[in-house]
């Protein structure tokens, strides 16, 4: 069974912190990654990796919190991005300095996207954080980069899963990790479960009210029973509106323990609609690809801002992914081979 492995790393926010986790999974089994391809945090991850620094890079992602987080946003007032991104690549190269990726030890691919002409861009040579820096901006976020004739923008928008872009040595397997895969199922039955519960309300308030003027019309009904028979009615109605009050909590309490999306605001659906849009094109690509060892995660895992700061988290999330993908493939490579 071989050990020399192609790395390709999919696009996907802080959910990419994954990727540290794995590759040290993927040491500590004794693979031999021999060359990595990466797309918008896959290649910041995958170049840093690829450039010896990932110890050094870990060490200064875990020590971040909210406030330290919030100082790597250089905001801008441009009508066209909210982030230079100039700060973040500034602190990343104190920890880990700036190399020509053909000096690199291993072969890089890093993916971007022309904004006006929509072609791939693929990076094989010049500086790293040049090739990182365009392949991490995100639409509307980060401000484009300006490289030779092109405009780039995050590589997510082409090639989410840089499969293509895998430099293969004739012996090795590709191992691949895409962090953007969505629990359809799971996030149906919520929906489900929740908008019944809104069904059910509308009904009860539709049919109290109905009941009320029912007994307020009725004649011949002496007023203090009309009196009484509002009243409990009334009460009825409130401990069974108090019932689907705790029902729709409970609901929206487990999904967000689970990591199911049941609100928006103006990030989420950006970060959504992105996401919702590379995990198309990464399925497309894994099926025309198909490599030897695939590992998910959901997207919903983390997603927001301040996941950014969970990077030890995130990284021990993708180390446990990374092993059981491995386990299945181990197992699958060392069975007898099935009779025809």
């Amino acid at each position: 069974m071989t050990k020399d492995v192609a790395l390709v790393l999919s696009s996907g926010g802080p959910r990419g912190f994954a990727y540290i986790g794995a590759i040290e999974e993927l040491e500590r089994r004794g693979y031999n990654i021999t060359s990595v391809a990466g797309c918008s945090i896959g290649s910041l991850v995958g170049g840093v990796y690829a450039a010896g620094g990932l110890e050094e890079f870990k060490k200064w992602l875990f020590g971040l919190d909210n406030s330290k987080l919030v100082s790597l946003l250089d905001i801008s007032i441009s009508k066209s991005y909210l982030v230079k991104g100039d700060k973040v690549i500034s602190a990343i190269k104190e920890v880990v300095p700036d190399v020509n990726i053909e000096d690199l030890r291993i072969p890089y691919r890093a993916v971007a996207t022309d904004l006006y002409t929509g072609e791939e861009v693929v990076f094989k040579e010049g500086k790293l954080f040049d090739a990182i820096r365009a392949s991490i901006s995100i639409p509307s976020l980060f401000r484009p980069v300006k490289y030779g004739r092109h405009t780039l923008i995050d590589g997510g928008i082409v090639n989410t899963m840089p499969l293509s872009q895998a430099v293969r040595n004739g012996h090795d397997i590709v191992v691949a990790f895409d962090v953007n895969q969505i629990d359809s199922e799971k996030i149906a039955g919520y929906v489900t479960a929740l908008d019944e519960v809104h069904e059910a309300d509308s009904e009860l308030v539709s049919d109290t009210f109905d009941t009320l003027g029912e007994l307020v019309s009725r004649k011949g009904l002496p007023i203090t029973d009309r009196v009484r028979m509002l009243g409990d009615e009334a009460q009825k109605a409130y401990k069974e509106m108090r019932g689907i009050g705790r029902k729709t909590k409970e609901l929206e309490t487990k999904a967000e323990a689970e990591n199911v999306p049941m609100s928006d605001n103006y990030y989420s659906i950006l970060s959504r609609t992105f996401s919702l849009m590379n995990r198309t094109i990464s399925m497309l690509s894994v099926q025309l690809y198909k490599p030897d060892v695939l590992v998910n995660m959901n997207f919903d895992s983390y997603g927001a801002i301040p996941d950014y700061a969970k990077g030890e988290e995130i990284a021990a999330k993708g180390r446990e992914l990374m092993s059981g993908a491995l386990d299945e493939y181990e197992s699958r490579a060392t069975s007898p081979a099935s009779p025809a």
